[in-house]
């Protein structure tokens, strides 16, 4: 059987909506190849957390305010309510008998999948449960966390920004950015830190916005992008956040690395996106002197393989924490009657970065991306 849910695409960190960056586009070919799938593309916050920014897709997909919930917006000490969607719904109608399918990509994955969290718990009072998302893809998703929080400057052992960093991180991350987008447009560009109260003034440089940003607690607190994208982060996330028994679950796991033949370690394939170098190189070599997490027999080498950001262990089915069931190895060539719901599938797009599975491929992977969104669309669609 198939179906015709639509689908929502959530973007990562320091991602952005549609015209934000101008005509630049997020997610590529994935709006230019056929489907029967209505498809839509959501703008939420870019370094806010996982929580922050799943109340915000929340809200753009029935098409309510934003709520961050009262207990939350407390404890982290921002409002409770954000923009207002009211009458502009990706899917108004959002219910049990109309779910969505979910797919988010690098920050996307823990956004989406504590969205579906939220809808099981009915954090906003709809009468929502986990049955409104039949389907979640990750592609390069945070899965379990990244190391390269660490080279902007995260504590080992709380994965928190310290409060002297200020703002290297976040012009470690604007280069990244500037680099991937072939140049950065701050005039553009919205942090969506508005429940935080920052707001750019009129005539505020990007430079002396990001500064009181940067001595704020958003900045070195929990409720950000740089601890949620981390392993301890994604740690207390794969705690809490369950995989479901009703909704599939599909992981795509990218890199674009080559493991030295004396070191040992992982360097960036020749191809990689030069923006990605340092931090690839930094993932593929990170040792840790103490375990980050409590996991049995932690070993810093299972998380040198990288696209260039996320180490290709954190990719797959969430696994540093909770319960959440393995189903296989998947292709393109593998019949949907053989997936099932409540099991985390994988697969693997080696020789592509962090950016190829949707950003910015190689001018030789632009086919090879039309094909990965015809591919994926149509094993959406096919679910039963």
């Amino acid at each position: 059987m198939s179906n015709n849910y639509p689908v929502v695409l959530v973007h990562g960190m320091f991602g952005f909506g549609p015209k934000e960056l101008g005509d630049f586009t997020y997610w590529g070919s994935a709006f230019k190849v056929a489907t029967h799938l209505a498809r839509f593309e959501a703008s939420v916050g870019p370094v806010s957390s996982a929580h922050d920014r799943a109340c915000e897709l929340a809200a753009q997909i029935k098409g309510t305010p934003v709520d961050y919930g009262l207990e939350h917006s407390v404890e982290a000490g921002h409002a409770r309510f954000g923009l207002n969607y009211s009458g502009k719904g990706f899917v108004p109608k959002w219910d049990e008998n109309n779910p969505i399918h979910l797919v988010g990509h690098s920050l996307g994955a823990p956004t989406i999948r504590c969205l579906q969290h939220l809808l099981a718990h009915d954090f906003w009072g709809w009468g929502s449960s986990e049955r409104w998302v039949a389907s979640i893809t990750t592609l390069s998703g945070v899965n379990n966390g990244s190391t390269a929080t660490h080279y902007f400057g995260a504590d080992e052992q709380t994965g928190l920004l310290p409060k002297d960093t200020e703002l290297t991180p976040v012009l470690r991350f604007l280069e990244v950015l500037t680099a991937v987008t072939g140049g950065y447009k701050d005039s553009l560009y919205d942090f969506d830190l508005g429940h935080w109260g920052f707001v750019r003034k009129g005539g505020e440089d990007l430079i002396t916005y990001l500064q009181r940003v940067g001595k704020s607690k958003f900045f070195w607190g929990r409720d950000n992008a740089v601890y949620e994208a981390g392993l301890h982060g994604a740690y207390a996330g794969n705690g809490i956040w369950a995989t479901y028994p009703n909704s599939y679950y599909f992981a795509y796991i990218t890199e674009q690395t080559y493991k030295g033949w004396f070191s040992g370690r992982y360097y960036p394939e020749p191809f990689m996106n030069p923006a990605m170098l340092a931090t690839s190189t930094y993932i593929g070599q990170k040792v840790f002197t103490q375990p980050p997490i409590p996991v049995a027999k932690f070993n810093s080498a299972d998380w040198w393989e990288n696209d260039g950001l996320v180490p290709t262990y954190s990719q797959g089915n969430p696994h540093t924490n909770g319960n959440h069931p393995v189903g296989s190895e998947f292709s393109s060539e593998t019949p949907t009657t053989l997936f099932e719901p409540g099991k985390w599938y994988y697969a693997w797009e080696r020789g592509k970065d962090h950016g190829d599975i949707c950003v910015t491929p190689q001018l030789n992977q632009r086919g090879w991306q039309r094909r990965f969104y015809t591919n994926l669309f149509q094993r959406l669609a096919d679910l039963d």
